[in-house]
């Protein structure tokens, strides 16, 4: 028959506390750490869009997908000058890829700052001409074509907010039941 001493009940019940409490700790920091790998991420997404001088020209290489244009700039995320835009692939007879206006509202600033502007799919994978005219004269603006960043950003703040809640309601409930056990036993 093994006897167990008041020393070994007691931690197993001060474990709970230990536990909860590193729940609690980790629901903390791992949200954080989560976004802010995130948002480095969504950064170095940022870094590599296709960019075109606004006013100008360039060539872009361009799959068959959809692109988010985005104009970027000095407070771009408040407001940019008007900018017309055409895409074109060289030596092709059909008709250029179709710019539709972006639905929404969507900003960034993470190094460098830009609005949605329009979307493009082009037909066929290629190299694209880009034209754009604007009224920017101090070329402090320019044009980059990219992946749409809505969906990253609700990605980031879903997974840091999942991270917390899971873990912060587990050590949450584990302090609390550690209590009530504690406080129940004679």
């Amino acid at each position: 028959m093994s006897s167990v001493t008041a020393p070994q009940i007691g931690a197993r019940r001060d474990s709970g506390y230990l536990i909860g409490g590193g729940l609690v700790a980790f629901a903390v920091i791992g949200a954080i750490v989560w976004l802010v790998l995130a948002f480095a991420h969504i950064s170095n997404t940022v870094d590599d869009f296709q960019r075109v001088p606004i006013p100008g020209n360039g060539e872009v290489d361009l799959e068959a997908r959809k692109y988010v244009i985005y104009v970027e700039g000095p407070r771009a995320d408040q407001a940019v000058p008007p900018v017309n835009i055409a895409i074109t692939k060289p030596g092709s007879s059909k008709r250029p890829p179709i710019l539709r206006s972006y639905d929404g509202s969507l900003t960034y600033s993470l190094g460098k700052t830009g609005s949605a502007q329009a979307t493009v799919t082009p037909p066929r994978a290629g190299v694209y001409h880009v034209r754009t005219t604007g009224d920017d004269t101090a070329g402090s603006f320019q044009l980059a074509l990219g992946d749409s960043l809505g969906g990253k950003i609700v990605s980031a703040v879903v997974g840091a907010l999942v991270i917390g809640a899971v873990f912060g309601i587990a050590g949450i409930v584990l302090l609390i039941r550690t209590r009530r056990r504690r406080t129940a036993a004679p």
